[in-house]
């Protein structure tokens, strides 16, 4: 089946511009500015506004008991909000715990109905190269560091672990705990930032906000873009419908996207998995993303 797309204001990251696409088989074929000599069937969506899926964090995913409570808030928390992608993380106390837990995590997510992708939460002393090479056998493109002070930081040998990132240099983020003052919070943040910068590691900056759309910096360092989360040929047909402001075309463009009200449609790989409100739950459909290589594009 192909029809195109035609002439749809799309909002990619606070980029406004008009947007027609070429689908076959719930895959972009081409991206154009028209397609006036095509006669293939034509969707006409001008009337409300475009934006790719949403790539949402959640580390602190439950350990869900019933099936009913799992349905319930990826439902709530992801679905209704436009978010296709999860970024989630299992938690390790020892190295011995790692293909255990990571199983586990994997297991809990059998009945996913969005796509996911894995992530490592732990302390900073556990921090090692062997860890690093346990992250790389295993496709895993990040790990988020437990920081309660800069002490935590400066006991970390940087050297061997640069050198370990060799062949797939995974991203390093902070987690800080919300106890945390501002002010103990702010030079914790600045210290993570001139430690990483000055040893050439590969992080972000800052804590990154759980259940909100992620940054395209972040999106990209890890390496979910262009794979999810964007528009592109030979990509996925997925993306968010919203209610365009009736007063005037808006100008702060990602300031509405993210409202639920506004949200009326999810397409997720042609599939409609969201609509006014009313969510289509398929069990499983969701699947892991395995990231080959981490900042590919950064």
């Amino acid at each position: 089946m192909a029809y195109i797309i035609d002439e749809v204001p799309c909002i990619e990251y606070g980029r406004r511009r008009n947007l027609s696409m070429l689908v076959k088989n719930n895959e972009i074929e081409s991206i154009n500015s028209n397609y006036k000599r095509y006669s293939f069937p034509r969707m006409n969506i001008s009337p409300f506004i475009m934006s790719p899926v949403h790539v949402m964090a959640d580390l602190d995913l439950p350990d869900f008991l019933e099936f009913t409570h799992f349905k319930a808030y990826f439902t709530t928390e992801f679905i209704k909000r436009g978010c296709t992608t999860l970024v989630t993380s299992f938690s390790v106390d020892y190295l011995s715990q790692f293909a255990v837990n990571l199983n586990r995590r994997r297991t809990s997510l059998l009945s996913s109905p969005i796509d996911y992708c894995l992530v490592l939460r732990c302390k900073a002393g556990l921090l090692s190269p062997e860890l690093i090479r346990l992250l790389k056998r295993n496709k895993i493109p990040a790990v988020f560091i437990e920081l309660s002070m800069a002490e935590d930081l400066e006991k970390i040998a940087w050297g061997w672990i640069k050198q370990a990132l060799y062949g797939y240099p995974l991203i390093f983020c902070p987690l800080i705990s919300s106890e945390i003052d501002k002010r103990d919070r702010t030079k914790l943040v600045k210290a993570w930032q001139e430690i990483l910068r000055n040893e050439g590691i590969p992080h972000i900056d800052s804590p990154i906000s759980s259940k909100k759309p992620l940054p395209l910096q972040f999106l990209k360092k890890i390496g979910i873009y262009p794979l999810k989360g964007n528009f592109r040929v030979g990509g996925e047909i997925s993306y968010n419908l919203y209610k365009s402001p009736a007063s005037e075309i808006v100008d702060d463009c990602q300031s509405f996207l993210y409202d639920n009200h506004m949200l009326i449609l999810t397409v997720n790989k042609g599939k409609v998995l969201m609509s006014n409100g009313k969510c289509f739950f398929q069990p499983g459909i969701g699947e892991e993303l395995v990231i080959k290589t981490p900042g590919y594009l950064t």
